[in-house]
């Protein structure tokens, strides 16, 4: 039923449940157990409602509507939910957060309470589904009043109830919707991000860094402004959490991002070539050769590069960013080699037409290789 990490972050890549891996029976096994009324209906409703034909998400919640619709009309619903709860298979505790959400519609607090072995609990999945499903909701139900309810969360003792506060609030996250009013104006989180200034847990450190990455894609002053004086502060996460938190910006060549861990301007002439012609099929390796002319002394610099290629509309180019790492140019001159693939997608096929790549060292431009794409080559 779960996959990879890697894989269940990327929503193209997710796959859903099928007859041959469904956890159904396990689920109606669970059910049965706590006394839920028809448990083993549950696999033919299911299926009645296309189940097995929905996306992994849609299925999630396809099963918390299923399993709060035989849970709510017990007389003793809120005991029926903590046993689920406590089921010892992680699988069967993956559905608890969602359905403590459901039941905890008009009285928040006390689903939050609920919630809370959850977010300590040692499976990932579990953990994941807290923030996603369990907290989520609230947090876009409550508005910034959700930061109140979690307050004992972002100061607890446990990295794992922590690491799932920060997750649960950060703007935009993954499974989920973006938060409105996070992303809008993440001053509401200033004074909960300052709880983990001097967090020392790598676990909920990575949380806050991914909250400060989402921070940085609508608001970059903001995020390199704080982070700036967590690293000047000295904390045991700062760097770590200011590196991860500003993935995009740097990823992006952002100047002040990158002068933040010291990435300046640089006297570096490049001269760049492509190792297959000026003209190429789609999916294919590139071959990018690199030649760095440092007539300054020795210096770090970041390389970012930039494939653009022909869309549909002549006056926007498709254009994706990647990272080419860190690494020391001597004085004198050095060669580095550049290796990117560029393919079709389900969703978008290459078009033939210019094509370019661009490398920029510390977020200026240095290099400009012009190609072009063409699927039959004279």
């Amino acid at each position: 039923m779960f996959r990879g990490r890697a894989q269940r972050y990327r929503s193209s890549g997710v796959s859903a449940e099928t007859l041959g891996d469904t956890a159904l029976p396990l689920i109606e096994a669970a059910a049965s157990q706590i006394g839920l009324p028809a448990s083993l209906q549950i696999h033919q409703e299911l299926l009645s409602q296309g189940y097995f034909e929905a996306g992994l998400v849609a299925q999630w919640h396809m099963i918390h509507e299923i399993l709060w619709a035989r849970m709510r009309d017990l007389s003793a619903s809120h005991d029926a939910l903590k046993r689920w709860s406590q089921h010892p298979e992680a699988k069967i505790r993956f559905f608890a957060p969602g359905l403590w959400a459901l039941w905890g519609e008009t009285k928040p607090s006390d689903a939050i309470d609920g919630l809370l072995p959850l977010a300590d609990d040692e499976d990932f999945r579990v953990l994941e589904a807290v923030q996603a499903f369990g907290v989520r909701p609230f947090a876009n139900w409550l508005g910034p009043n959700i930061l109140q309810e979690l307050n004992d969360w972002f100061q607890h003792p446990s990295p794992r109830v922590r690491r799932s506060a920060i997750s649960s609030v950060r703007p935009r996250g993954f499974w989920v919707k973006h938060l409105t009013w996070a992303t809008e104006n993440p001053a509401y989180l200033a004074p909960i991000l300052e709880n983990y200034r001097c967090e020392e847990e790598r676990f909920p450190a990575n949380a806050v860094a991914n909250c400060f990455n989402d921070i940085s894609r609508r608001n970059p002053l903001f995020a390199i402004g704080v982070l700036q004086r967590w690293m000047e502060d000295g904390g045991p996460q700062a760097e770590h959490i200011a590196r991860k938190g500003l993935r995009s910006l740097l990823k992006a060549g952002d100047t002040q991002a990158l002068a933040l861990f010291g990435f300046g301007k640089v006297d570096v002439k490049v001269l760049a070539s492509l190792k297959q012609g000026d003209c190429v099929l789609p999916n294919t390796n590139l071959h990018f050769d690199l030649v760095m002319k440092n007539a300054g002394d020795a210096c770090e610099v970041e390389l970012v590069y930039e494939i653009e290629t022909t869309g549909r509309n002549a006056q926007r180019p498709r254009r994706k960013k990647y990272q080419g790492g860190r690494f020391l140019v001597p004085q004198g001159e050095m060669e580095h080699r550049v290796r990117e693939r560029i393919f079709d997608r389900k969703s978008a096929a290459l078009l033939d037409g210019p094509a370019a790549a661009k490398f920029y060292l510390n977020g200026e431009l240095h290099a400009q290789v012009d190609f072009s794409i063409r699927r039959e080559l004279l």
